[in-house]
């Protein structure tokens, strides 16, 4: 069974569903990637599969300390406003409540970069701010570059209302003792994500740096969405092997289950597999 939660030390984080969909055809994604090469990646990750066609869950993380509460990314947001053909949308706030989480509770909203499945819940249906207590972090160059895209719905209802309150997440920054910004740069300016260290564990929180866990195994993959692919592609090379076999925690909102497990040797190749309950 996933785990609903896992401890670093005395630090929580525990994920949090927001959306699951059909994102689009692997062909369209992955255009230079032939069909076939998926077929082990089929057999390991089969809940990313429908067809042919990638099933992408959307996941959050609260990082809880005795202190701080951080919600890392906020997910697709209200349901019918992204244009994916969704089986489940809408569930941070619910997913919250069930953790004992309400809207002014949240401290501080880390933003690993401001794709559309990231930025959902930064404001409700109508651009208000959905954690009004919140510092909401996000690296200044993701930001510059989301400015020029003022035209997206996404951007309009989600970045421009936060214009006078992001505060900029700076690189190996410390958000709260023993939370840490991680760079991780390729997907988008400024991708960022986070490493937790408390009591002499570890967990490495990569956003979107390997997007699908296939891309662990095949770091030159091309994913139509990531902005530099060849930079996607050394950030990948050089990060997963200070990861594989070592005793650290892997997270990402893409990855089947709880998304928290470890990047592992099997056959020969590195799998991420999800952590046991």
């Amino acid at each position: 069974m996933a785990p609903s939660s896992v401890w670093v030390g005395g630090i929580e984080v525990t994920p949090v569903l927001d959306a699951v969909g059909r994102l689009g055809g692997l062909a369209e994604l992955y255009p230079e990637t032939p069909s076939e090469a998926w077929a082990p990646y089929r057999t390991l990750y089969p809940e990313l599969f429908v067809d042919d066609e990638w099933l992408l869950p959307c996941g959050c993380f609260l990082v809880r300390s005795a202190e701080t509460t951080i919600l890392v990314d906020t997910g697709v947001g209200p349901p019918g406003l992204w244009d994916w053909e969704a089986e489940s949308e809408g569930g941070l706030p619910a997913g919250l409540e069930s953790q004992g989480v309400g809207r002014d509770d949240v401290d501080v909203v880390v933003l690993t970069h401001l794709h559309i499945d990231h930025v959902g819940w930064n404001t409700d249906r109508d651009g208000t701010v959905f954690f009004p207590r919140a510092r909401y972090l996000v690296h200044r160059e993701a930001l510059a570059f989301a400015r020029t895209q003022d035209e997206r719905p996404h951007v309009q209802r989600c970045v421009v209302p936060l214009l006078d309150r992001f505060e900029h997440l700076a690189p190996g920054a410390e958000i709260a003792p023993g939370v840490a910004v991680l760079e991780l740069p390729g997907h988008y300016p400024g991708h960022a994500g986070l490493r937790v260290t408390s009591g002499g564990r570890r967990l490495d929180l990569i956003a979107d740096m390997a997007v699908h866990p296939a891309l662990l195994q095949e770091p030159e993959w091309v994913y139509v969405s990531d902005g530099d692919p060849a930079r996607c592609a050394g950030t990948r090379r050089a990060v997963v092997p200070e990861l594989l076999d070592r005793d650290v925690l892997v997270a990402c909102g893409h990855y089947p289950g709880a998304g928290i497990g470890r990047i592992v040797t099997r056959s020969g190749r590195p799998v991420w597999v999800e952590a046991e309950a």
